[in-house]
């Protein structure tokens, strides 16, 4: 659990093959939050697949946030998609609370919050 606490203000700074720059991710996450475009109320999601949902800083796999991961079951809080992804909060067992963009195609929807079964 330890591995899956990490501070999601980081933005990214992989200098590596394969990652944006930390001014490619900002200026990617200032184009798509737009609140106004946001669910309401927000979705309800499980994580699926077997391996690990790594959050990132703006929709782009070039944005991951090093060590912040869920896995299959989580339940997510969904705010908005974009291109293949989705804006996401996760509630840690502590209460800690993660927001980042996830690929949309590694969560099942069950509902909106606030509707009957």
């Amino acid at each position: 659990m330890f591995f899956r606490v990490i501070v999601l203000s980081l933005l990214c700074t992989a200098t590596s093959l394969g990652y944006a720059s930390e001014s490619e991710c900002s200026k990617l996450a200032s184009r798509v939050d737009n609140a106004e475009e946001n669910y309401r109320p927000p979705l309800e999601a499980k994580v699926i697949g077997n391996s690990r949902l790594y959050f990132h800083n703006a929709p782009s796999s070039k944005c991951q946030v090093k060590g912040v991961f869920v896995i299959k079951g989580d339940s997510l809080t969904v705010y908005k998609s974009y291109d293949g992804w989705v804006n996401v909060m996760f509630i840690g067992k502590d209460g800690e609370d993660f927001i980042g963009w996830v690929q949309e195609s590694k969560i099942k929807v069950i509902g909106q919050y606030g509707r009957n079964p």
